[in-house]
């Protein structure tokens, strides 16, 4: 029986991830795609994420799939003919409202790896959701090298003038790498299973 499936389904939890999909990603952002499809699957989680096979997204899960997780995709029509073609579930959407509310639905977790305006769009979204009290679930940025740096200087930046809070400034747990990005999940889902509400 395969790892993912000897842990049960007791404390499985579906988490969307949200990534780059161009071909141009380097390598070590495919690298960490992978760790993090793979860390899922070996914690028992359900990978959801955008149902392509190329760039960090089909990086991503191609490590969950390799590791024995179960992996689910919500991919736009006209992205079909790089939709990933060993998902256990995939489901075309006609418009990026529908495809970022599949993803944003299926979740108790969020975790953002580089990614381009796509990207920012969907974590932007469940920021604000978060911001507004709509959910309570934890929300991640792997700022591998920096790369979502800007971003947060631009929070700050926000929280500077006095239109962000200090409390929504805090909203995203920024992570330095894979490792950090799993354990922080790890805890945070464990606060959930035991009733506990996240910070």
């Amino acid at each position: 029986m395969k790892k993912a499936e000897e842990k049960g389904r007791e404390s499985a939890r579906n988490v969307t991830v949200y990534a780059a999909s161009s071909r141009n990603s380097p390598e070590r952002f495919l690298a960490a795609g992978r760790a993090v499809g793979r860390g899922l699957a070996e914690r028992g989680h359900v990978l959801i994420y955008g149902g392509a096979s190329v760039g960090v997204m089909g990086a991503l899960a191609t490590g969950a799939l390799e590791a024995g997780g179960r992996v689910e995709g919500v991919i736009l029509d006209e992205f079909s003919s790089v939709a990933h073609g060993q998902l256990h579930s995939l489901e075309p959407v006609t418009d990026m409202r529908s495809r970022k509310a599949g993803l944003a639905d299926r979740g108790d977790a969020y975790i953002a790896l580089p990614g381009a305006l796509g990207t920012l769009e969907e974590i932007s979204e469940i920021l604000v959701e978060r911001q507004l009290s709509f959910h309570r679930k934890p929300i991640f940025l792997l700022n591998l090298d920096g790369f979502w740096d800007h971003l947060l200087a631009f929070f700050d930046r926000m929280a500077a003038d006095g239109i962000l809070t200090p409390e929504n400034r805090q909203l995203p747990i920024v992570c330095a790498d894979v490792p950090e990005v799993l354990a922080g999940l790890d805890a945070h889902l464990a606060e959930i299973a035991s009733g506990v509400s996240p910070a």
